[in-house]
């Protein structure tokens, strides 16, 4: 089984991810930033899990590194 990390959002709750997975994914290696553009393309994929895991690394991305 794959290690998970819960993500904290205060009040509305918290969620799991699986880090590097979006990376593995989309055939990016886990050293180097995946573009907004790269993000953008997998909201649009095929697969609903990737297209998941792209929708919680924009917003990730715009809560901003705490």
């Amino acid at each position: 089984m794959a290690k998970t990390k819960t993500v904290s959002l205060g009040k509305k709750g918290s969620f799991k991810v699986r880090p590097g997975a979006l990376h593995r994914a989309l055939g990016v290696p886990e050293g180097q930033k995946l573009g907004q553009a790269k993000i953008s393309s997998a909201l649009k994929s095929s697969k609903p899990a990737v297209r998941r895991m792209a929708a919680s690394a924009k917003g990730l991305t715009a809560m901003g590194n705490k």
